[in-house]
């Protein structure tokens, strides 16, 4: 069972993709869909929350808070609003897929080890998978500004990925605590954008909410519960190293789902990915003080 894990995370963080292009298709814009995704699944995490008499002290408040600003606020904020100025797809995954390369220096750096050969040769491989997948969607589109978003996203999700790594979670409360406080601080960030940018009515379209029911339960419950439960478990390099696979199979997914082309060259990008990931996967022992013990993923 503990297997099927990784693969349950790839496949439910990639269906965000397709989440997201549901509800641009009836219309919505970046800061509606977010808005309402985070508004709706933030109500039923509070309704669970109250139902389960959840208290939560202040700082399981405070780093919470801080986990869901960068994790899922500024992440994104960043990707969708680099896709609304124009940054393409592809660029976006390549962007992104370089976020396992900083968690891995970064881990090194704190940790006062050496990167190693083994894991330059994993991530080297996992960057030029994500490259062959998308290589026919790589553009200049989107200009500084679009490219800058991105980055900043990128930099948020890393951030949090090592800042929820070094901090076990206190007896007591559990995954379904951290989510519901990270959803509760991504949806005021989302509601304060929505709100200056007029996003806060939604479209007439019925498939709209069908869209978001998508978004709740397959990319949010799924993809981001997966992602942190692999943190607790295996540690930021496993978890980040997954993310190399997403864009092959986000790929397959908006070919089923939303009739978009599938490039041959997803395929080898994708075994190329996997390789990576697989050479990232070598156990080792974590610092004592974080999460859970390193394993693999």
């Amino acid at each position: 069972m503990r297997a099927l894990l990784p693969i349950a995370f790839v496949v439910f963080w990639s269906s965000g993709f397709v989440g997201a292009g549901m509800a641009a298709d009836t219309g919505a814009s970046a800061n509606t869909s977010l808005f309402w995704r985070y508004a709706v699944t933030t109500a039923i995490l509070l309704v669970i929350a109250v139902a389960r008499r959840r208290r939560y002290g202040r700082a399981f408040l405070i780093h919470e808070i801080v986990l869901g600003a960068l994790g899922q606020a500024i992440y994104l904020s960043g990707v969708f609003h680099g896709a609304s100025l124009g940054v393409p797809a592809g660029t976006s995954a390549l962007i992104a897929s370089l976020q396992p390369v900083l968690v891995a220096v970064l881990t090194s750096r704190l940790a006062h080890e050496s990167l190693g050969a083994r894991r330059a040769l994993g991530l080297a491989a996992g960057v030029a998978g994500v490259a062959l997948v998308v290589v026919t969607d790589i553009g200049s589109g989107g200009g500084a500004l679009g490219m800058l978003a991105v980055v900043a996203g990128t930099a948020g999700l890393t951030l949090a990925t090592l800042l929820g790594d070094r901090r076990p979670r206190p007896e007591g409360h559990d995954l379904l605590d951290s989510l519901t406080v990270q959803s509760a601080a991504a949806l005021a960030g989302f509601a304060l954008v929505a709100m200056a940018g007029g996003g806060v009515t939604p479209p007439a379209a019925p498939e709209f909410w069908t869209a978001i029911a998508f978004l709740v339960l397959l990319p949010f419950v799924g993809g981001y519960g997966c992602y942190l439960l692999i943190l607790d478990r295996s540690g930021p390099l496993a978890v980040s190293a997954l993310l190399f696979l997403t864009p092959a199979v986000a790929a397959t997914w908006s070919a089923l789902a939303l009739d978009q082309p599938f490039h041959l060259t997803t395929i080898p990008g994708f075994l190329l990915a996997l390789t990576g990931v697989l050479t990232l996967r070598a156990p080792a022992k974590r610092p004592a003080g974080t999460r859970g013990e390193m394993t693999t993923a």
